[in-house]
Protein backbone atom coordinates (compact mmCIF):
# COMPACT_ATOMS: atom_id res chain seq x y z
CA UNK A 1 0.00 0.00 0.00
CA UNK A 2 1.48 3.52 -0.92
CA UNK A 3 2.09 6.23 1.36
CA UNK A 4 -0.92 7.98 0.03
CA UNK A 5 -3.43 5.50 0.11
CA UNK A 6 -3.43 4.75 3.50
CA UNK A 7 -5.34 7.37 5.29
CA UNK A 8 -7.75 6.69 2.15
CA UNK A 9 -8.27 3.13 3.75
CA UNK A 10 -8.15 4.92 7.11
CA UNK A 11 -11.35 7.23 5.94
CA UNK A 12 -13.43 4.97 4.23
CA UNK A 13 -12.30 2.09 7.59
CA UNK A 14 -13.91 4.80 9.48
CA UNK A 15 -17.04 5.73 7.49
CA UNK A 16 -17.77 2.31 7.16
CA UNK A 17 -18.23 1.99 11.08
CA UNK A 18 -19.97 5.04 11.33
CA UNK A 19 -22.56 3.23 8.61
CA UNK A 20 -22.64 0.23 10.56
CA UNK A 21 -23.35 1.75 14.26
CA UNK A 22 -25.71 3.92 12.12
CA UNK A 23 -27.66 0.52 11.62
CA UNK A 24 -27.55 -0.35 14.51
CA UNK A 25 -28.50 2.43 16.49
CA UNK A 26 -31.39 2.98 14.04
CA UNK A 27 -33.04 -0.55 14.89
CA UNK A 28 -32.62 0.28 18.51
CA UNK A 29 -34.12 3.11 18.22
CA UNK A 30 -36.95 1.90 16.53
CA UNK A 31 -39.05 1.74 19.68
CA UNK A 32 -38.80 5.21 21.28
CA UNK A 33 -40.76 6.78 24.33
CA UNK A 34 -41.72 10.16 25.08
CA UNK A 35 -40.43 10.50 28.04
CA UNK A 36 -37.75 8.32 30.16
CA UNK A 37 -39.22 9.40 34.00
CA UNK A 38 -42.51 10.63 35.07
CA UNK A 39 -43.29 12.49 38.30
CA UNK A 40 -46.93 11.73 40.01
CA UNK A 41 -45.99 13.80 43.01
CA UNK A 42 -47.26 13.39 46.28
CA UNK A 43 -50.08 11.03 47.48
CA UNK A 44 -51.81 11.00 50.72
CA UNK A 45 -54.77 8.83 51.54
CA UNK A 46 -57.62 8.31 48.63
CA UNK A 47 -55.57 10.33 46.35
CA UNK A 48 -54.73 9.86 42.59
CA UNK A 49 -51.45 10.74 40.51
CA UNK A 50 -52.04 11.17 36.44
CA UNK A 51 -49.57 11.29 34.08
CA UNK A 52 -49.06 10.49 30.29
CA UNK A 53 -46.82 9.16 27.79
CA UNK A 54 -46.30 8.60 24.37
CA UNK A 55 -44.44 5.14 22.86
CA UNK A 56 -43.69 5.69 18.92
CA UNK A 57 -42.11 3.79 16.19
CA UNK A 58 -38.62 5.65 15.01
CA UNK A 59 -37.95 3.57 11.81
CA UNK A 60 -40.61 2.64 9.24
CA UNK A 61 -43.49 0.37 9.59
CA UNK A 62 -45.56 -0.76 12.82
CA UNK A 63 -43.66 -1.80 16.03
CA UNK A 64 -45.65 -4.25 18.33
CA UNK A 65 -45.25 -3.58 22.32
CA UNK A 66 -46.08 -4.83 25.59
CA UNK A 67 -45.76 -3.50 28.65
CA UNK A 68 -45.85 -5.78 32.55
CA UNK A 69 -46.80 -5.51 35.61
CA UNK A 70 -43.18 -4.24 37.42
CA UNK A 71 -41.45 -6.36 40.15
CA UNK A 72 -43.62 -6.50 43.20
CA UNK A 73 -47.00 -5.47 41.54
CA UNK A 74 -50.05 -8.37 41.54
CA UNK A 75 -51.39 -7.45 37.68
CA UNK A 76 -55.29 -8.72 37.28
CA UNK A 77 -54.19 -9.45 33.53
CA UNK A 78 -51.16 -10.64 32.15
CA UNK A 79 -49.72 -7.85 30.03
CA UNK A 80 -50.91 -4.67 28.20
CA UNK A 81 -50.05 -4.77 23.98
CA UNK A 82 -50.54 -2.45 21.11
CA UNK A 83 -48.73 -1.43 18.01
CA UNK A 84 -47.61 1.92 17.17
CA UNK A 85 -47.00 2.94 13.39
CA UNK A 86 -47.05 6.26 11.58
CA UNK A 87 -49.01 7.60 14.71
CA UNK A 88 -47.62 7.08 18.54
CA UNK A 89 -49.61 5.18 20.97
CA UNK A 90 -50.69 7.18 23.64
CA UNK A 91 -50.87 5.24 27.64
CA UNK A 92 -52.66 7.09 30.33
CA UNK A 93 -50.76 6.32 33.65
CA UNK A 94 -53.00 6.75 36.61
CA UNK A 95 -52.01 5.86 40.72
CA UNK A 96 -54.47 5.56 43.37
CA UNK A 97 -54.22 5.53 46.92
CA UNK A 98 -57.10 2.91 48.14
CA UNK A 99 -58.21 4.65 51.22
CA UNK A 100 -58.91 2.63 54.63
CA UNK A 101 -57.81 -0.53 52.91
CA UNK A 102 -54.47 -0.94 55.16
CA UNK A 103 -53.14 0.08 58.47
CA UNK A 104 -50.58 3.29 59.58
CA UNK A 105 -47.74 3.90 57.59
CA UNK A 106 -49.60 1.33 54.48
CA UNK A 107 -50.74 2.37 51.52
CA UNK A 108 -52.78 0.04 49.29
CA UNK A 109 -52.19 1.27 45.61
CA UNK A 110 -53.41 0.50 42.33
CA UNK A 111 -51.80 1.35 39.07
CA UNK A 112 -53.50 1.35 36.12
CA UNK A 113 -51.97 1.63 32.54
CA UNK A 114 -54.69 2.14 29.76
CA UNK A 115 -53.73 2.49 25.94
CA UNK A 116 -56.49 2.17 23.39
CA UNK A 117 -59.18 0.79 25.08
CA UNK A 118 -57.12 -1.66 26.82
CA UNK A 119 -56.74 -1.62 30.65
CA UNK A 120 -53.59 -3.21 33.12
CA UNK A 121 -54.41 -3.03 36.37
CA UNK A 122 -52.27 -4.32 39.25
CA UNK A 123 -52.02 -3.36 42.80
CA UNK A 124 -49.23 -3.15 45.83
CA UNK A 125 -49.21 -2.24 49.33
CA UNK A 126 -46.17 0.52 49.89
CA UNK A 127 -44.95 2.04 52.94
CA UNK A 128 -44.82 5.92 53.47
CA UNK A 129 -41.78 7.57 51.81
CA UNK A 130 -40.05 8.11 48.35
CA UNK A 131 -40.90 5.62 45.62
CA UNK A 132 -39.51 4.93 42.20
CA UNK A 133 -40.46 2.02 40.19
CA UNK A 134 -39.73 0.73 36.76
CA UNK A 135 -41.96 0.14 34.40
CA UNK A 136 -40.53 -2.22 31.04
CA UNK A 137 -41.93 -1.31 27.53
CA UNK A 138 -40.95 -4.47 25.07
CA UNK A 139 -40.90 -4.02 21.53
CA UNK A 140 -39.73 -6.56 18.16
CA UNK A 141 -37.18 -4.28 18.39
CA UNK A 142 -35.88 -4.09 21.90
CA UNK A 143 -37.02 -2.40 25.21
CA UNK A 144 -37.11 0.66 27.02
CA UNK A 145 -37.46 1.44 30.35
CA UNK A 146 -39.79 4.49 32.05
CA UNK A 147 -39.31 4.93 35.71
CA UNK A 148 -42.52 5.98 37.47
CA UNK A 149 -41.56 8.58 40.68
CA UNK A 150 -43.78 9.31 43.81
CA UNK A 151 -43.64 10.19 47.44
CA UNK A 152 -46.56 8.58 49.74
CA UNK A 153 -47.46 10.70 52.92
CA UNK A 154 -49.98 9.95 55.64
CA UNK A 155 -52.10 12.42 55.32
CA UNK A 156 -54.05 13.98 52.38
CA UNK A 157 -51.36 16.54 50.83
CA UNK A 158 -54.12 18.67 48.79
CA UNK A 159 -57.78 19.78 48.06
CA UNK A 160 -60.08 17.17 47.15
CA UNK A 161 -63.81 18.57 45.25
CA UNK A 162 -66.41 16.38 46.26
CA UNK A 163 -69.89 17.03 44.70
CA UNK A 164 -73.24 15.68 45.56
CA UNK A 165 -75.52 14.94 43.80
CA UNK A 166 -73.98 13.88 40.79
CA UNK A 167 -76.60 14.34 38.55
CA UNK A 168 -80.60 16.21 38.45
CA UNK A 169 -82.94 14.67 37.21
CA UNK A 170 -86.18 16.52 37.14
CA UNK A 171 -88.34 13.58 35.79
CA UNK A 172 -91.78 14.66 33.50
CA UNK A 173 -92.78 18.43 34.68
CA UNK A 174 -95.14 21.06 33.10
CA UNK A 175 -93.68 24.07 32.08
CA UNK A 176 -93.41 26.00 35.43
CA UNK A 177 -92.31 29.25 35.62
CA UNK A 178 -89.11 28.14 37.95
CA UNK A 179 -87.92 24.80 39.89
CA UNK A 180 -85.07 25.24 42.24
CA UNK A 181 -82.53 22.33 43.12
CA UNK A 182 -79.10 22.15 45.35
CA UNK A 183 -75.54 21.40 44.92
CA UNK A 184 -73.26 20.61 47.81
CA UNK A 185 -69.52 21.34 47.34
CA UNK A 186 -67.40 20.31 49.75
CA UNK A 187 -63.53 19.54 50.42
CA UNK A 188 -62.29 15.68 51.32
CA UNK A 189 -58.78 16.62 51.15
CA UNK A 190 -56.20 19.06 52.89
CA UNK A 191 -55.83 22.50 52.15
CA UNK A 192 -58.11 25.18 51.19
CA UNK A 193 -60.47 24.18 47.77
CA UNK A 194 -61.15 27.14 45.47
CA UNK A 195 -64.10 26.63 43.08
CA UNK A 196 -66.30 28.13 40.52
CA UNK A 197 -69.92 27.33 39.25
CA UNK A 198 -71.16 28.08 35.74
CA UNK A 199 -73.86 26.13 33.35
CA UNK A 200 -72.53 24.25 30.50
CA UNK A 201 -73.78 23.59 27.17
CA UNK A 202 -75.71 26.45 24.87
CA UNK A 203 -78.84 26.18 22.52
CA UNK A 204 -79.08 23.43 20.02
CA UNK A 205 -81.48 22.59 17.24
CA UNK A 206 -84.17 20.18 17.97
CA UNK A 207 -83.10 16.72 16.84
CA UNK A 208 -79.63 17.33 16.84
CA UNK A 209 -79.33 14.44 19.81
CA UNK A 210 -78.20 14.20 23.00
CA UNK A 211 -77.50 12.29 26.34
CA UNK A 212 -80.47 11.83 29.06
CA UNK A 213 -79.54 11.23 32.29
CA UNK A 214 -81.63 9.80 35.02
CA UNK A 215 -80.49 10.06 38.38
CA UNK A 216 -81.17 7.69 40.58
CA UNK A 217 -80.33 9.90 44.11
CA UNK A 218 -83.06 9.97 46.48
CA UNK A 219 -82.86 12.77 49.17
CA UNK A 220 -85.20 12.44 51.15
CA UNK A 221 -83.65 8.73 52.50
CA UNK A 222 -81.64 8.06 55.79
CA UNK A 223 -78.29 6.09 55.48
CA UNK A 224 -78.41 2.43 56.15
CA UNK A 225 -82.52 2.64 55.47
CA UNK A 226 -83.86 0.36 52.69
CA UNK A 227 -83.85 2.17 49.78
CA UNK A 228 -86.84 3.96 47.32
CA UNK A 229 -86.82 5.22 44.05
CA UNK A 230 -87.03 9.16 43.51
CA UNK A 231 -90.75 10.12 42.64
CA UNK A 232 -89.50 10.78 39.27
CA UNK A 233 -88.37 7.08 38.61
CA UNK A 234 -91.39 5.69 40.76
CA UNK A 235 -92.78 3.94 37.99
CA UNK A 236 -89.53 3.38 35.68
CA UNK A 237 -87.82 1.25 38.30
CA UNK A 238 -88.24 -1.74 40.40
CA UNK A 239 -85.67 -3.42 42.76
CA UNK A 240 -85.37 -6.81 44.11
CA UNK A 241 -82.84 -7.60 47.12
CA UNK A 242 -81.38 -5.94 50.22
CA UNK A 243 -80.55 -2.64 48.33
CA UNK A 244 -79.92 0.04 51.30
CA UNK A 245 -79.28 3.78 50.82
CA UNK A 246 -76.08 5.44 50.87
CA UNK A 247 -75.76 8.74 50.74
CA UNK A 248 -79.49 8.99 49.25
CA UNK A 249 -78.22 6.34 46.56
CA UNK A 250 -79.31 2.52 46.09
CA UNK A 251 -75.96 0.31 47.45
CA UNK A 252 -76.27 -3.25 46.58
CA UNK A 253 -74.43 -5.97 49.07
CA UNK A 254 -73.76 -9.65 48.22
CA UNK A 255 -76.08 -11.88 45.97
CA UNK A 256 -79.55 -11.60 45.47
CA UNK A 257 -79.73 -7.12 44.45
CA UNK A 258 -81.48 -6.66 41.10
CA UNK A 259 -82.90 -3.90 39.23
CA UNK A 260 -85.03 -3.19 36.32
CA UNK A 261 -85.56 0.11 35.08
CA UNK A 262 -87.30 1.38 31.60
CA UNK A 263 -85.39 3.44 29.38
CA UNK A 264 -86.12 4.87 25.89
CA UNK A 265 -83.53 2.95 23.70
CA UNK A 266 -79.99 3.69 21.91
CA UNK A 267 -76.53 3.51 24.05
CA UNK A 268 -77.11 2.99 27.87
CA UNK A 269 -74.50 3.74 30.46
CA UNK A 270 -74.73 3.16 34.37
CA UNK A 271 -72.14 4.89 36.46
CA UNK A 272 -71.38 4.61 39.87
CA UNK A 273 -68.84 3.69 42.97
CA UNK A 274 -67.36 0.55 43.92
CA UNK A 275 -67.85 -0.41 47.31
CA UNK A 276 -65.82 -3.51 47.48
CA UNK A 277 -62.75 -4.43 45.57
CA UNK A 278 -64.17 -7.17 43.80
CA UNK A 279 -67.03 -6.25 41.57
CA UNK A 280 -69.29 -8.36 39.14
CA UNK A 281 -72.33 -7.37 37.61
CA UNK A 282 -74.47 -8.79 34.61
CA UNK A 283 -76.94 -6.79 32.32
CA UNK A 284 -79.79 -7.79 30.03
CA UNK A 285 -82.19 -5.47 27.87
CA UNK A 286 -85.91 -6.87 27.40
CA UNK A 287 -85.49 -11.14 27.26
CA UNK A 288 -81.83 -11.01 25.74
CA UNK A 289 -79.49 -13.76 27.41
CA UNK A 290 -77.35 -11.57 30.32
CA UNK A 291 -73.99 -10.54 30.09
CA UNK A 292 -71.12 -9.53 32.04
CA UNK A 293 -70.47 -5.73 32.17
CA UNK A 294 -67.22 -4.05 32.24
CA UNK A 295 -66.42 -1.52 34.55
CA UNK A 296 -64.10 1.49 33.30
CA UNK A 297 -62.59 3.27 36.25
CA UNK A 298 -63.06 6.79 36.58
CA UNK A 299 -61.83 9.52 39.43
CA UNK A 300 -62.13 9.43 42.69
CA UNK A 301 -63.16 5.76 42.59
CA UNK A 302 -66.07 5.46 40.04
CA UNK A 303 -66.93 4.08 37.09
CA UNK A 304 -68.48 3.90 34.05
CA UNK A 305 -70.05 0.50 32.33
CA UNK A 306 -71.46 0.36 28.90
CA UNK A 307 -74.47 -2.62 30.07
CA UNK A 308 -76.08 -2.16 26.54
CA UNK A 309 -75.22 -1.87 22.61
CA UNK A 310 -76.94 0.75 19.95
CA UNK A 311 -80.69 -0.52 20.54
CA UNK A 312 -83.74 -0.77 18.41
CA UNK A 313 -86.27 2.02 18.32
CA UNK A 314 -88.49 1.88 21.10
CA UNK A 315 -89.26 1.50 25.15
CA UNK A 316 -86.81 -1.24 26.61
CA UNK A 317 -86.26 -3.08 30.08
CA UNK A 318 -82.93 -3.12 31.74
CA UNK A 319 -82.12 -5.58 33.55
CA UNK A 320 -79.18 -5.39 35.74
CA UNK A 321 -77.69 -7.97 38.46
CA UNK A 322 -75.34 -7.90 40.88
CA UNK A 323 -73.82 -11.19 40.92
CA UNK A 324 -70.39 -10.62 42.83
CA UNK A 325 -69.23 -7.62 45.56
CA UNK A 326 -70.90 -4.25 46.60
CA UNK A 327 -71.73 -1.50 44.08
CA UNK A 328 -73.25 2.02 44.59
CA UNK A 329 -75.18 3.42 41.50
CA UNK A 330 -75.65 6.64 40.94
CA UNK A 331 -77.32 6.92 37.24
CA UNK A 332 -77.80 5.64 33.79
CA UNK A 333 -77.33 7.68 30.95
CA UNK A 334 -79.23 7.08 27.54
CA UNK A 335 -78.60 8.28 24.02
CA UNK A 336 -81.58 9.90 22.69
CA UNK A 337 -82.29 11.31 19.32
CA UNK A 338 -84.63 13.26 20.49
CA UNK A 339 -83.10 15.18 23.01
CA UNK A 340 -81.84 19.06 22.92
CA UNK A 341 -80.69 21.67 24.88
CA UNK A 342 -82.50 24.49 26.49
CA UNK A 343 -81.55 27.87 24.81
CA UNK A 344 -78.84 30.13 27.11
CA UNK A 345 -79.51 31.27 30.25
CA UNK A 346 -82.08 29.22 31.35
CA UNK A 347 -80.08 27.93 34.59
CA UNK A 348 -79.18 30.99 37.03
CA UNK A 349 -76.81 29.71 40.01
CA UNK A 350 -75.87 31.48 42.87
CA UNK A 351 -72.77 31.44 44.50
CA UNK A 352 -70.75 31.35 41.31
CA UNK A 353 -67.84 30.92 42.99
CA UNK A 354 -65.84 30.59 46.45
CA UNK A 355 -63.61 28.69 49.16
CA UNK A 356 -63.64 25.84 51.63
CA UNK A 357 -61.75 23.40 54.00
CA UNK A 358 -63.70 21.43 55.69
CA UNK A 359 -67.10 22.91 55.73
CA UNK A 360 -69.79 22.82 52.69
CA UNK A 361 -70.78 25.21 50.34
CA UNK A 362 -74.10 25.49 48.36
CA UNK A 363 -74.84 26.51 45.10
CA UNK A 364 -78.47 27.40 44.32
CA UNK A 365 -79.80 26.00 41.06
CA UNK A 366 -82.84 28.00 39.60
CA UNK A 367 -84.30 26.55 36.59
CA UNK A 368 -86.76 28.70 34.05
CA UNK A 369 -89.01 25.96 32.25
CA UNK A 370 -91.61 28.38 31.18
CA UNK A 371 -91.35 28.81 27.78
CA UNK A 372 -90.02 25.26 27.02
CA UNK A 373 -91.86 23.46 24.09
CA UNK A 374 -92.84 19.98 25.14
CA UNK A 375 -90.16 17.36 24.76
CA UNK A 376 -86.78 16.09 26.59
CA UNK A 377 -83.86 18.73 27.44
CA UNK A 378 -80.61 17.70 28.92
CA UNK A 379 -77.85 20.32 29.86
CA UNK A 380 -75.02 20.45 32.75
CA UNK A 381 -73.69 22.59 35.19
CA UNK A 382 -70.01 22.76 35.88
CA UNK A 383 -68.04 22.86 39.04
CA UNK A 384 -63.83 23.31 38.41
CA UNK A 385 -61.57 23.86 40.83
CA UNK A 386 -57.86 22.91 42.25
CA UNK A 387 -59.26 19.89 43.48
CA UNK A 388 -60.72 18.65 40.25
CA UNK A 389 -63.81 18.86 38.08
CA UNK A 390 -67.08 17.49 37.63
CA UNK A 391 -69.78 18.26 35.16
CA UNK A 392 -73.24 17.47 36.54
CA UNK A 393 -76.44 16.25 34.23
CA UNK A 394 -79.67 18.38 34.02
CA UNK A 395 -82.26 16.19 32.73
CA UNK A 396 -85.88 16.36 32.21
CA UNK A 397 -88.79 16.51 30.11
CA UNK A 398 -91.53 18.71 29.43
CA UNK A 399 -95.14 17.38 29.77
CA UNK A 400 -97.21 20.64 28.39
CA UNK A 401 -100.16 22.02 30.31
CA UNK A 402 -101.54 20.79 33.84
CA UNK A 403 -103.98 17.81 33.36
CA UNK A 404 -107.23 18.44 32.20
CA UNK A 405 -110.20 16.89 34.90
CA UNK A 406 -111.02 14.21 31.20
CA UNK A 407 -108.49 13.18 28.76
CA UNK A 408 -109.20 11.40 25.68
CA UNK A 409 -107.95 8.46 24.73
CA UNK A 410 -106.65 7.52 21.05
CA UNK A 411 -106.47 3.79 19.92
CA UNK A 412 -103.56 2.68 17.34
CA UNK A 413 -103.42 -0.73 16.35
CA UNK A 414 -101.15 -3.21 14.80
CA UNK A 415 -102.57 -6.35 13.57
CA UNK A 416 -104.64 -7.76 16.99
CA UNK A 417 -101.80 -5.50 19.18
CA UNK A 418 -103.86 -2.30 20.35
CA UNK A 419 -102.38 0.62 22.22
CA UNK A 420 -104.20 3.13 23.59
CA UNK A 421 -102.77 6.82 25.00
CA UNK A 422 -104.17 10.10 25.74
CA UNK A 423 -101.02 12.40 24.43
CA UNK A 424 -100.06 10.28 21.07
CA UNK A 425 -98.15 13.66 20.47
CA UNK A 426 -95.66 12.83 23.37
CA UNK A 427 -95.43 8.93 22.45
CA UNK A 428 -91.84 8.23 20.92
CA UNK A 429 -92.17 8.26 17.19
CA UNK A 430 -89.90 5.29 16.58
CA UNK A 431 -92.53 3.58 18.86
CA UNK A 432 -95.83 4.68 17.88
CA UNK A 433 -95.12 4.86 14.41
CA UNK A 434 -95.93 1.66 13.33
CA UNK A 435 -98.98 1.25 14.10
CA UNK A 436 -102.17 2.65 12.70
CA UNK A 437 -104.28 5.23 14.22
CA UNK A 438 -107.88 3.99 14.24
CA UNK A 439 -109.52 7.07 16.46
CA UNK A 440 -111.02 8.05 19.42
CA UNK A 441 -111.31 5.33 21.79
CA UNK A 442 -113.00 6.52 25.07
CA UNK A 443 -111.85 9.07 27.60
CA UNK A 444 -110.64 8.55 31.23
CA UNK A 445 -110.38 11.04 34.23
CA UNK A 446 -107.64 12.75 35.43
CA UNK A 447 -105.14 12.30 38.51
CA UNK A 448 -106.92 12.50 41.83
CA UNK A 449 -110.81 11.77 40.85
CA UNK A 450 -112.55 9.99 43.56
CA UNK A 451 -114.05 6.36 42.42
CA UNK A 452 -110.85 6.25 40.07
CA UNK A 453 -107.05 4.20 39.72
CA UNK A 454 -104.23 4.88 37.12
CA UNK A 455 -104.81 2.96 33.99
CA UNK A 456 -101.33 1.24 33.54
CA UNK A 457 -99.74 -0.13 30.61
CA UNK A 458 -97.05 -2.51 29.89
CA UNK A 459 -95.56 -4.12 26.38
CA UNK A 460 -93.89 -6.92 25.23
CA UNK A 461 -91.76 -6.81 22.41
CA UNK A 462 -90.95 -9.90 22.00
CA UNK A 463 -94.87 -10.72 21.02
CA UNK A 464 -95.34 -7.14 20.67
CA UNK A 465 -98.54 -7.45 22.84
CA UNK A 466 -100.19 -4.72 24.95
CA UNK A 467 -101.21 -5.17 28.57
CA UNK A 468 -103.77 -2.68 30.67
CA UNK A 469 -104.38 -3.34 34.71
CA UNK A 470 -105.85 -0.88 37.09
CA UNK A 471 -103.21 -2.25 39.38
CA UNK A 472 -99.60 -1.19 39.31
CA UNK A 473 -98.32 -4.99 40.35
CA UNK A 474 -100.65 -6.08 37.02
CA UNK A 475 -102.48 -8.20 39.63
CA UNK A 476 -102.36 -11.80 39.22
CA UNK A 477 -100.65 -10.99 35.49
CA UNK A 478 -96.98 -12.92 34.90
CA UNK A 479 -95.92 -9.94 33.30
CA UNK A 480 -92.51 -11.35 32.82
CA UNK A 481 -91.17 -10.20 29.22
CA UNK A 482 -93.18 -7.10 29.91
CA UNK A 483 -92.36 -3.30 30.07
CA UNK A 484 -93.59 -1.21 32.01
CA UNK A 485 -95.42 2.27 30.20
CA UNK A 486 -96.82 4.45 32.66
CA UNK A 487 -100.44 5.59 33.10
CA UNK A 488 -102.83 6.63 30.16
CA UNK A 489 -104.77 8.13 32.67
CA UNK A 490 -107.46 7.29 35.51
CA UNK A 491 -109.98 4.61 35.51
CA UNK A 492 -113.21 4.11 37.24
CA UNK A 493 -113.28 1.19 39.67
CA UNK A 494 -116.63 1.50 40.46
CA UNK A 495 -119.62 2.40 37.49
CA UNK A 496 -119.39 6.21 37.35
CA UNK A 497 -122.09 8.19 35.68
CA UNK A 498 -121.56 7.94 31.89
CA UNK A 499 -119.30 5.00 31.66
CA UNK A 500 -118.94 1.96 30.57
CA UNK A 501 -116.63 -1.63 30.69
CA UNK A 502 -113.50 -1.84 29.48
CA UNK A 503 -112.68 -5.79 28.94
CA UNK A 504 -109.51 -8.11 28.80
CA UNK A 505 -110.12 -10.79 25.92
CA UNK A 506 -106.79 -13.42 25.65
CA UNK A 507 -105.54 -16.16 23.64
CA UNK A 508 -103.51 -18.94 25.46
CA UNK A 509 -101.97 -19.83 22.34
CA UNK A 510 -100.02 -16.90 21.64
CA UNK A 511 -100.25 -15.11 24.89
CA UNK A 512 -101.67 -11.92 23.50
CA UNK A 513 -104.76 -9.49 25.01
CA UNK A 514 -107.15 -7.78 23.23
CA UNK A 515 -108.49 -4.83 25.14
CA UNK A 516 -112.10 -3.16 23.75
CA UNK A 517 -115.22 -1.96 24.79
CA UNK A 518 -116.98 -4.01 23.17
CA UNK A 519 -118.71 -6.86 25.34
CA UNK A 520 -118.84 -9.51 22.25
CA UNK A 521 -114.62 -8.60 21.63
CA UNK A 522 -115.16 -7.75 18.32
CA UNK A 523 -115.52 -11.12 17.07
CA UNK A 524 -111.97 -12.40 18.57
CA UNK A 525 -113.58 -14.98 19.96
CA UNK A 526 -113.49 -16.78 16.62
CA UNK A 527 -109.55 -15.93 16.51
CA UNK A 528 -108.95 -17.67 19.84
CA UNK A 529 -109.51 -15.18 22.36
CA UNK A 530 -111.62 -16.07 25.83
CA UNK A 531 -113.27 -13.50 27.64
CA UNK A 532 -110.95 -12.58 30.67
CA UNK A 533 -112.96 -10.09 32.58
CA UNK A 534 -113.31 -6.14 33.13
CA UNK A 535 -110.57 -3.84 33.85
CA UNK A 536 -112.79 -1.32 34.59
CA UNK A 537 -115.60 1.66 33.57
CA UNK A 538 -114.50 4.55 31.11
CA UNK A 539 -116.07 7.53 30.02
CA UNK A 540 -117.99 7.24 26.82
Amino acid sequence: MTHCSRPVASVLFALLAALTLWRVSSAEAALGLSAREIDLGVLGPGESGRAQFRIANTAAGSIRWTIEAPAGWEPRQARLSGESGASPSRVDVTLDSLRGESGADEHPMQLRIASGGRVLVMRRTLADGPWREALRIESDEGGRTLFLRFRLADTASRPVLEVEPRGIDLGETEPVREITRTIRVSNSGAGVLRWQAFPGGTGTAPGAGGIRYFSLYNESLQAGRPYAAPAELKDALQLSGPWTAEKGYPKASGVGCALRIRIPGAEVVLTGRGASETILLRSSVDEQPPREVSLEETDGGRFEAAVSERLSDGPHSLHLQVVEGAVILEGVSVRDDRVTTPPAAWIRLAPLSGTTTRETDFVTVRMTLADLKPGPYTDQVTISSNGGTVRIPVSFGISGEAAPRHLAVWRFTRGEDILYTAQPEKEDPRYIGAYRRTGPAFRLYGPGTAGTAELHRWYNPSIGDHYYSALRSGGRKNLQGYIYGGSVGNIATIRLPGTRELYCWFNAETGRHYFTTDAAGEGMGRRGYRFEGTVGFVLR
